[in-house]
């Protein structure tokens, strides 16, 4: 059996067919269930990323607030300068360079550095009387491109020598016009000091880091160092710089899952990447664990289980005990236990019901036809009984007269009549005897006429030997009876041409055997018989052509092939003849009238 056909049945089960049909009935709500997880994940994964980047600002709020210090600087100086513009006069340059002095001396925030820079992109004011010439550089090419409030990131300060944060406003004066630019330079070393985490906070995860607009690193709450491996693998820090902030789940080079959190400081010039571990909003929706999808399915399945374990309790277990009983009791088996419907319902339990109703009623049925089988057996029996009785008192009644006949003939011919009334009683007594009525066992009929038939033939001097082989042959009654008289007549002929002489026993030799095509082959021998001086067999006395008439008859009714002559030492008579189907037997077809048998023009057996 192939793996598909085994398979086969279990998948055509009602069990599987009404899970199937659940499951497509189930379908629209499980795909209804999968929407609205979809959505409640996406709420919940907008709800982490606003906390993740609130705690991100929070964190932050210390770095922002100098940040915005630095920015409310350099917006009064640029408030401020207009009243000591312009520098043409020492004492406006004086003003102007003890005003950026103050600023810084003021250490109100991280502010290191002030100063002015004209549009000429000359720097004539500045703390600590730094005087430097900008003309041509980027940043003042950016600066008079856009005018307005800037944030720059400079790796190297040309004062400080370390990277700083500048923060620049623009100056205008009473009618408007931009006369140049005041700025203030954060140091980033001092801005690394307020992302640290504060002493003593163990349970503080978070790491802060700003970049710029080009991805370049400039401040790192763990150190620059540690900050590479904290950044999220396969992306760039100048990825982080563009359009608004987010936040997303990544893993970090090494291997740790964490979650980030972008938010843009100054658009275009300065972004803060706040960095937590993935377990720090107590395992969100936001960390994955759960796909939307999860959930629907997870239902669905359940609901598929809740449907196979109600068809299993209340359909399926009971469908199964009824489907047993049924097979075993279409197998023959009779004495089954009662079928147990409880807890099944009520459409089942008719069914149940009408089932048992239905074997007691076959059951009975069943006993009544044996019954009545056997009372047509003994019947049957009876019959056959009572014809051998009757044989055999016309075989006693002959023997009377036969001891009042005075001619030789007259004796020879009742003597005739006698021994095939006595062979009919044989046949009827063996036919009664056999194991069916229907159907004869040929095995079992045959031997027994044939045994019988020389035991009453046997005389002082005069003795057989029989030698059956008869194949195991079922006949209906209308060939057995036909057959059986035809062995009568053919041992008849055995009997009646045997050798009377010496203490020789002679061999008779009889044959039942298919020959293929629905035929058989019955065949009878006697294979000691004496020869005359001239080669002939000794012919009976009072022959008269009687028997073979007899075997033609016989033969007729058979539908067979008679065939007699010598085979080596004796002589040998056959016949062919078809089998019927043993359905002409139960419906007692009568037979169809033969054409002539073809029996070859010699002697009887000897």
């Amino acid at each position: 059996m192939t793996q598909e056909a085994a398979m086969r049945p279990r998948f055509a089960g009602l069990g599987f067919r009404l899970m199937a049909v659940m499951g497509v009935a189930l379908l629209p709500l499980a795909i209804l269930s999968y929407v609205q997880g979809l959505k409640t994940a996406q709420l919940a994964e907008a709800r982490v990323t606003n906390v993740i980047k609130g705690e991100t600002l929070i964190a932050a709020n210390p770095l922002i607030a100098e940040i915005v210090k630095a920015q409310a600087k350099a917006a009064t100086l640029a408030a401020v300068l207009p009243s000591v513009l312009p520098l043409d006069t020492l004492a406006n340059l004086d003003a102007c360079r003890s005003l950026m002095d103050n600023v810084v001396a003021a250490n109100i925030g991280l502010v290191t550095f002030a100063g002015y820079v004209d549009r000429d992109g000359q720097m004539l004011c500045g703390a600590r009387n730094e005087q430097r010439d900008l003309s041509g550089s980027a940043v003042m090419a950016q600066l008079l491109e856009h005018p307005g409030p800037k944030m720059a990131v400079n790796p190297y300060g040309p004062v400080s020598k370390t990277s700083v944060l500048i923060l620049s406003h623009p100056v205008r004066d009473r009618t408007g016009d931009l006369t140049g630019f005041a700025f203030v330079s954060l140091p980033h070393s001092g801005l690394d000091q307020h992302t640290q985490p504060r002493a003593g906070d163990s349970q503080n995860p978070l790491s802060l880091i700003t970049f710029d607009a080009d991805g370049a690193l400039l401040t790192s709450s763990i150190g620059m160092e540690a900050a590479e491996q904290s950044l999220p693998v396969g992306r760039t820090l100048a990825s982080f710089a563009q359009g608004e902030g987010r936040s997303f789940m990544a893993v970090t080079p090494s291997g740790e899952r964490r979650a980030f959190a972008v938010v843009p400081l100054q658009a275009g010039s300065l972004y803060l990447l706040g960095s937590w571990p993935a377990n720090r909003l107590d395992n969100t929706i936001f960390e994955g664990a759960f796909p939307a999808f999860l959930f629907p399915m997870l239902m669905w399945a359940a609901s598929l289980l809740v449907a196979w374990l109600a068809s299993e309790s209340q359909v399926l277990r009971h469908v199964r005990s009824l489907r047993d009983r049924i097979t075993a009791f279409a197998a023959g088996q009779r004495q089954l236990p009662a079928l147990n419907m409880d807890g099944a319902a009520l459409e089942l339990r008719s069914v149940g019901r009408a089932y048992e109703r239905m074997t007691e009623a076959v059951v009975r049925n069943e006993a009544d036809l044996e019954n009545t089988i056997h009372q047509k057996e003994v019947l049957l029996r009876e019959v056959h009984h009572r014809v051998k009785n009757n044989l055999q008192l016309i075989a006693s009644i002959l023997n009377m007269q036969l001891r009042g006949a005075r001619t030789t003939e007259a004796k020879e011919a009742m003597r005739t009549v006698q021994d095939r009334v006595i062979s009919l009683a044989t046949v009827h007594r063996e036919l009664y005897q056999t194991s069916g009525l229907t159907d004869v066992r040929a095995d079992e009929l045959l031997p027994r006429v044939a045994n019988d038939l020389l035991r009453i033939g046997s005389a002082p001097g005069r003795r057989f030997e029989l030698d059956a082989n008869v194949d195991d042959i079922r006949l209906t009654p209308d060939q057995a009876v036909p057959l059986a008289l035809f062995l009568t007549e053919g041992m008849a002929n055995v009997i009646k041409h045997s050798w009377a002489g010496g203490a020789a026993r002679s061999r008779v030799g009889l044959r039942l055997e298919r020959i293929g095509e629905g035929m058989a082959r019955f065949s009878l021998c006697n294979s000691l018989l004496p020869q005359t001086a001239g080669g002939e067999a000794p012919v009976a006395v009072g022959s008269d052509g009687f028997g073979s008439q007899l075997l033609t008859a016989f033969s007729q009714q058979l539908n067979g092939k008679v065939t007699r002559g010598r085979d080596g030492d004796g002589y040998l008579l056959t016949m062919d003849f078809p089998l019927r189907p043993l359905t002409e037997g139960e419906e007692r077809v009568a037979p169809k009238v033969p054409p002539q048998a073809v029996i070859d023009d010699e002697d009887d057996l000897s």
